[in-house]
């Protein structure tokens, strides 16, 4: 009887044993490298009309821009314009004539980003105008770890068209450029 005993537990153990599972960890590293620097196109050419009436108008008109930071880095950027006066030959509009009124921006479909923090006013920023471009100044920016993946940026430009100039297609150059840092 005792060797009948033993048998049975000698089974037990071995069937408890049997349905143990076994782990066991592994780690993954994944390599990500920084991208191009950051930087900026944009995403159609604007344009206005407006009828003269005998006196001073304001039009608007919307600049749409693609801003891309794959960096990686995180140090944010900002964003610089400048512009040539409008001209039709030799009759222009004031340099003063245009004014960014705001700016929007959000994350451009298919791109998962970290939407940026803009620190820069502006609305009632003129755009510097001359002959030849002027130095360009900041109009909108992504604070450190902001402003992360390919965002989508629309700045509003007002135009002051004044009263007395002459009707016909003018034109302006402007130059948009990405900086990196805030």
């Amino acid at each position: 009887m005792r060797s009948t005993l033993i048998t049975c537990v000698l089974a037990l153990v071995f069937v408890g044993a049997a349905s143990a599972a076994s782990s066991d960890t592994t780690g993954v590293t994944v390599d990500v490298n920084s991208g191009p620097a950051v930087s900026v196109a944009g995403a159609g050419s604007p344009s206005f009309g407006l009828t003269l009436n005998g006196v001073d108008q304001t039009t608007s008109y919307t600049l749409p821009l693609v801003v891309k930071d794959a960096t990686g880095s995180g140090n944010g950027w900002n964003l610089t314009i400048t512009s040539t006066t409008f001209a039709n030959g030799s009759n222009t509009f004031p340099s003063t004539a245009s004014t960014i009124t705001g700016v929007t921006s959000g994350c451009a479909s298919g791109s998962t980003c970290t939407l940026p923090t803009n620190t820069v006013a502006d609305t009632n920023l003129a755009v510097p105008a001359g002959s030849s471009a002027p130095s360009a100044v900041k109009f909108y920016n992504a604070t450190s770890s902001t402003g992360r993946g390919t965002i989508n940026v629309n700045a509003t430009v007002q135009v002051a068209v004044p009263a007395n100039v002459l009707a016909g297609n003018y034109t302006s150059t402007l130059t948009v450029a990405s900086v990196s840092g805030p």
